[in-house]
């Protein structure tokens, strides 16, 4: 009986949250919840004020999306078909050849913290290939139902964002 009530009290907590959770705490909040764990990425889509879809990644990108147990992430998405090898080899790419692969791949790395009330995860990123998002706090708002993660918003413009992720078993 106390083991169960310090346990729901642990829980209870952790799914409170607060500014001076540990990563270890903000795994256990994702464990809670079921966020925790490796994700496929099926979709990505963004969509502009007009109603315009675009797949920066094309039809079927490809992604891995890590919320590990130590509370901390791993983020990587590439466009599908990928990035042609550069005609010359990696070190001697073009300057559109080189552009290209930037434009191809999104990779960071970081902790993240569990917002429930918000129903968000803030990815707070520590490295990036795009140099502005190193040192800062990048919320996605999610719905995850059963193994189904989607990651998205609508803003105040009518955009839209949309990333569809599958639990890896």
């Amino acid at each position: 009986m106390i083991r169960t009530l310090a346990g729901g009290m642990l829980i209870a907590l952790l799914l409170a949250g607060g500014a001076h959770a540990t990563p270890a705490e903000e795994a256990a909040k994702a464990a809670a919840i079921g966020l925790a764990g490796s994700w496929q990425l099926v979709r990505f889509e963004n969509t502009d004020a007009k109603g315009k879809v675009e797949k920066p990644f094309g039809e079927h990108p490809r992604g891995l999306f890590v919320y590990d147990n130590t509370g901390h992430l791993s983020i990587n998405i590439t466009r599908n078909p990928a990035t042609p090898p550069f005609a010359k080899g990696d070190d001697a790419g073009t300057d559109a050849e080189v552009r290209a692969a930037y434009d191809g791949y999104v990779a960071y790395f970081g902790t993240y913290r569990v917002d429930t009330a918000n129903n968000a995860v803030i990815h707070v990123v520590e490295g990036s290939l795009k140099p502005s998002y190193t040192g800062t706090d990048q919320p996605r708002p999610f719905k995850l139902t059963g193994d189904v993660l989607i990651i998205g918003k609508t803003n105040t413009d009518g955009s839209k964002t949309y990333r569809e992720l599958h639990r890896l078993r």
